[in-house]
């Protein structure tokens, strides 16, 4: 298991056959930049890394190394969505922004309730409960 989160940024891209270059003018960043992350010598922004994961990696895996590194792979387990996670979501979500005075577009909403959701899903999977303190770390990554 990968255990560094820029040794999985490293792995996504090129899974994905990205060069860095390409996963820098994707995220919006210069070539030096991304290869900062890869090297562990600056903390990635959010929004870097939802390029990996609007290309097809797992959010969850991507934060943590843990499950598989394909959301296709992840999704491929059919599930009902669970009303108890939306409603663990939702809350943390408004206990967050009500905290931190943030307003978030509709869209970048809905992006962090899908990964929310896949985190905690995956957490469960894992035998594990989903915990709102993970989920407000999701939140705090996010940074929107």
């Amino acid at each position: 298991m990968i255990t560094n989160l820029s040794e999985r940024i490293r792995e996504a891209r090129k899974h994905l056959g990205l060069s860095a270059s390409e996963a820098a003018n994707l995220a919006g960043l210069t070539r030096k930049s991304w290869e900062r992350y890869e090297l562990d010598k600056n903390e990635p922004k959010a929004s870097s890394l939802a390029v990996l994961v609007d290309k097809g990696i797992d959010a969850s895996w991507l934060l943590t190394g843990r499950g598989s590194m394909l959301r296709s792979e992840v999704l491929d387990q059919a599930r009902v969505i669970d009303p108890d996670l939306i409603r663990m979501i939702l809350e943390e979500i408004e206990s967050y922004r009500s905290q931190n005075n943030r307003t978030w577009s509709i869209s970048e909403a809905a992006r962090v309730i899908v990964l929310s959701y896949e985190m905690l899903q995956a957490e469960r999977d894992r035998g594990i409960e989903p915990s709102p303190r993970n989920l407000n770390l999701l939140l705090q990554a996010a940074n929107l």
